[in-house]
């Protein structure tokens, strides 16, 4: 029994869900706590995490199995899946392409000044007197160097752009110009004109970046985080905005998700705000299904599986 707590499949991802599948039945259960009854033959689980508790997988003595369509497992029980010996996958393969497109075009935006220029043409206003700045020569610090900090260091090299990475090794990985440990960041902050935040959420991550570090950073350099809300101290953020000790931020994830509507970041000039969609894109459950097909392959023929998550890192 294969449940699907995913309601956002079109009728052909479905029918290409079901025959990857056969003859294991897949059920569609938008919200699985109200199905007990199902809850007791399930073998794989395919979903975000968000509705997967301890309560929830008591209810699943046959579980063998989580396929989680997105990167980040923090929010998931992993005690109960690693005491119960419960093999849990993510699809952290398929976000290189929309991530690293979403930081070139932020560069790109903050760079030449498109803000500026929308509201210009509102304003039906011809100005040709403030001139734009140029992503060359400018250096990108990408922390966390694995699949998507290398899409977009690759990205960023194209255009002429400095690349300095952070890692937890500090070895260096293609595309990097340079690269340091996350303990040795200061370089990363001070050096970098755009700081772009991949990092996953653990204890030793969790506002990394802080009051400290942003006044490390250049008061010309933007903020960029599409890793995790809980990688900055929003309020420290807000307050060095509001102070311009930094230019500004782009930012795709929060501390609070969604972002409240009354929140401060909404209404600030220097803030550019997207609703966690910098990685999915009209090809993103595509992708997913694809990656889904290649594991539960391997699922059945008892072979190790791709982009398994390691229960002790939490990633």
């Amino acid at each position: 029994m294969l449940v699907m707590t995913i309601d956002e499949f079109s009728k052909d991802q479905i029918q290409y869900l079901q025959d990857i599948c056969s003859p294991m039945p897949v059920h569609l259960e938008p919200d699985i706590k109200n199905n007990s009854t199902l809850l007791n033959h399930v073998e794989v689980l395919i979903t975000f995490g968000f509705d997967l508790t301890k309560e929830t997988l008591e209810q699943m003595p046959s579980l063998k199995w989580v396929q989680v369509f997105q990167t980040g497992v923090e929010h998931i029980p992993i005690e109960e899946l690693e005491e119960r010996g419960i093999l849990l996958t993510n699809v952290k393969g398929i976000y290189s392409t929309p991530m690293s497109e979403y930081v070139m075009s932020m560069i790109l935006y903050y760079t030449r000044q498109l803000r500026r220029f929308i509201q210009e043409q509102q304003q039906h206003i011809w100005n040709r007197e403030e001139l734009v700045d140029e992503a060359g020569g400018k250096t990108i610090a990408i922390f966390g160097a694995g699949t998507i900090g290398t899409a977009i260091a690759e990205k960023a090299r194209m255009f002429g752009m400095h690349v300095l990475g952070v890692n937890t090794s500090g070895q260096l990985r293609p595309h990097f110009d340079e690269m340091v440990t996350l303990d040795n960041k200061e370089k990363a902050l001070k050096e970098g004109d755009f700081i772009v935040l991949l990092l996953p959420e653990t204890k030793k991550t969790f506002h990394c970046i802080g009051r400290n570090e942003l006044r490390l950073m250049k008061e010309s350099a933007y903020l960029i985080n599409i890793g995790r809300g809980g990688l900055v101290d929003t309020n420290a953020l807000v307050n060095e905005l509001n102070q311009k000790t930094i230019q500004g931020a782009a930012l795709d994830v929060f501390e609070e998700d969604p972002l409240p509507k009354d929140h401060p970041l909404w209404d600030m000039n220097n803030v550019f705000i997207t609703p966690h969609l910098s990685a999915k894109t009209i090809h993103f459950y595509d992708r997913c299904i694809e990656k889904f097909k290649m594991n539960f392959s391997r699922y059945q023929k008892g072979e190790t599986m791709i982009d398994k998550v390691d229960l002790d890192k939490g990633y």
